[in-house]
């Protein structure tokens, strides 16, 4: 696939999701498709009903579950091997989106990666800095760099640099 990604990392609880979901909100707002992918290392989020159908079916050994509602398809599958982005991109990515976000795999190097960094976390960045592209914050020092509160100011960065329409 010939789609641009990008990569935003932070520390747990650093505001990625939240400064992710405006992001995206946005860019949809405007017509773009996004496709986005949250990175859950230790397996804690919950993405089914306890007792529910597909819940029941995965938990039998289904290899795959899929969801199919009116207005939206749900896919669990069980990872078997250890994935890699580049298999999410080939092999799960459906359609042709405009961007692909991935929030977290800050241990992935090779793709354009975006730092949260707020003030009141009182840290350093934990990505080297020449493995980063820019930093998302309200006070971090840093050659390319956006401020946390204004996610519009990111999106149209993204659509200079990135989508290609």
């Amino acid at each position: 696939m010939d789609i641009p990604v990008i990569f935003i990392v932070g520390a747990h609880n650093s505001g990625k999701t939240t400064f992710i979901e405006k992001v995206i909100k946005i860019l949809s707002d405007k017509g773009y498709k996004v496709a986005a992918v949250k990175h859950d290392p230790k397996g804690k989020a919950k993405t089914d009903t306890e007792g529910k159908d597909s819940w029941k079916m995965y938990n039998a050994g289904a290899h795959q579950v899929i969801l199919a509602s009116p207005n939206k398809i749900t896919s669990y599958i069980r990872a078997e091997f250890d994935y890699t982005p580049e298999y999410i991109i080939d092999n799960l990515i459906v359609g042709k989106p405009d961007i692909i976000i991935f929030e977290g795999f800050k241990g992935f190097k090779g793709y354009d990666k975006y730092e949260v960094i707020r003030k009141d976390e009182r840290r350093n960045l934990f990505t080297d800095p020449k493995d980063l592209k820019g930093v998302i914050t309200d006070y971090y020092p840093f050659h390319t760099r956006f401020d946390i509160n204004n996610p519009q100011e990111f999106v149209k960065y993204i659509e200079n640099t990135y989508i290609r329409r």
